[in-house]
């Protein structure tokens, strides 16, 4: 999805997430390998237990091997900020991204928390 493509579906708010996927748009895996990780690390906290508790709004998941971010589109309205930075990041770095709607929710369940 290019970056005006991009910016179409988070006006009109077609998406209920964003999966931004570790691959770039030449189809190479992108590097380094922990940048979900660090991106997620940003917007995660560490609950009572002092174990680390990802946000809900940019948590780490797998798709086929592939690591990447779901990033809720919630997080568009509460941090205008922190969503275009995590976006930026995605398009400077050239990473494949796309639209979840409602369907695909079960899907994004199902993927679960990235390792």
């Amino acid at each position: 999805m290019g970056e005006v493509l991009a910016a179409d579906a988070f006006t009109s708010h077609a998406c209920d997430a964003l999966l931004i996927l570790g691959i770039t748009t030449s189809g190479r895996p992108f590097r380094p390998s922990d940048w979900v990780d660090r991106l997620a690390g940003r917007f995660s906290s560490f609950g009572r237990d002092k174990l680390l508790r990802y946000s809900p709004a940019v948590r780490p998941v797998t798709l086929g091997g592939t690591r990447g971010l779901r990033v809720d589109m919630r997080l568009l309205e509460e941090d205008p900020g922190a969503f275009r930075f995590v976006m930026n990041f995605a398009v400077d770095n050239h990473l494949t991204f796309r639209c979840l709607g409602a369907a695909d929710e079960a899907m994004s369940s199902a993927m679960g928390a990235g390792s």
